[in-house]
């Protein structure tokens, strides 16, 4: 047996463990976060909130890379992962002064970012798991509508309802990461786990049930099941990508996960490749680059005598029309869904 295949004794329920194909973008995030960040301090700012971005894509290709299902809704779960982490966090003195309608018991907790990461994590997944029970029974259109419901029932409580948050105002001083380290480390961890559960055995079962439905019930697959199980790992995944974006900021709001924010990150994943982690990887990267490069054209370049200036709002249609264009040519993303293999590493 080939050492890039690892035997499903030393991980259960797990086949074709390709050392390679996770290598791959894993070695790609490493030196593009370390190089980008050593640039500047912006570049630095700018690196930590992608990686933030990177774990979000990762969450939506857990579910729609596998299922086929299109969610519009688990920026919802970023929204609370980024609230739950943030309200954590944030000191006594800060609550007591700045959010005065705050559910006192809330007021009074205060730990360290790492035990309220996981916190976050576990209340995304737990708030997934109650409300995949009915919307994963939907498909296609319905499942869009659904999901798109749920983002606005989110938006909506957490924007208007001060008891559990700051309402319409920002969430000031929320701790920030102290290394761009911590942010590489989480989003090479949630690299790990989301490849580990596409190759592992419900992986691949859900992705037969996107295939033929038919056929994949005919093998025992509960198709009602394994959405809820991919949903629940999601909204857990997406929660984390809100916790670092609020540690990230230092600041947060309900409106840093709504429309501009679902639209981004689903772009990422189409114009990336929905169907692999690589795909999730090169769509970040991408995306975050083509915004940066036209950011500047809005404000004003000058080459030598003539100075080009876009109009704002250039970089939303450019990567509106890329998305429309990779739909229409190429709708399994620029990777065609595969994984990237590092090419000096041997399959032998």
């Amino acid at each position: 047996m080939s050492n890039d295949l690892l035997p499903s004794s030393q991980l259960p329920g797990v086949t074709r463990f390709q050392w390679q194909q996770l290598l791959g973008p894993i070695f790609v995030v490493v030196i593009v976060a370390y190089a980008a960040s050593s640039v500047s301090a912006s570049f630095a700012f700018l690196t930590e909130g992608t990686l933030a971005l990177l774990v979000m894509v990762l969450a939506l290709q857990v579910l729609i890379g596998n299922s086929g299902v299109l969610s519009f809704g688990q920026a919802a779960f970023a929204m609370v992962g980024g609230f739950a982490s943030g309200l954590l966090t944030v000191p006594v003195r800060i609550k007591e002064n700045v959010l005065d309608e705050l559910w006192e018991p809330l007021k009074m907790v205060n730990m360290g970012i790492y035990p309220s990461l996981v916190i976050a994590v576990a209340i995304g997944a737990f708030l997934a798991f109650i409300t995949g029970l009915f919307l994963m029974r939907l498909s296609g259109l319905a499942a869009g509508i659904a999901t798109f419901a749920l983002l606005m029932v989110a938006d909506n409580v957490l924007f208007n309802w001060r008891l559990i948050g700051p309402g319409p105002q920002v969430m000031p001083q929320v701790p920030k990461f102290d290394f761009i380290d911590e942010s590489i480390a989480i989003a090479v961890l949630t690299m790990f786990v989301v490849y580990l559960i596409g190759i592992s055995r419900r992986g691949r079962l859900l992705r037969a049930t996107r295939e033929d439905a038919l056929a994949a019930r005919a093998l025992g697959a509960s198709i009602w099941r394994l959405r809820v199980l991919f949903f629940t790992v999601s909204g857990g995944i997406a929660a984390l990508s809100g916790a670092m974006y609020a540690h990230h900021a230092g600041a947060v709001s309900a409106r840093d996960f709504y429309l501009g924010f679902t639209f981004t990150t689903l772009a990422m994943l189409v114009i990336g490749g929905a169907s692999s982690v690589w795909g999730a990887v090169v769509g970040t990267i991408l995306v975050t680059a083509i915004g940066q490069v036209l950011l500047v054209f809005e404000g004003g370049v000058t080459l030598g005598s003539i100075e080009f200036t876009l109009p704002n709002g250039v970089r939303g249609l450019v990567i509106a029309a890329a998305l429309v264009v990779i739909l229409i040519w190429r709708p399994r993303g620029v990777t065609g869904g595969k994984e990237f293999r590092l090419p000096f590493l041997s399959r032998t």
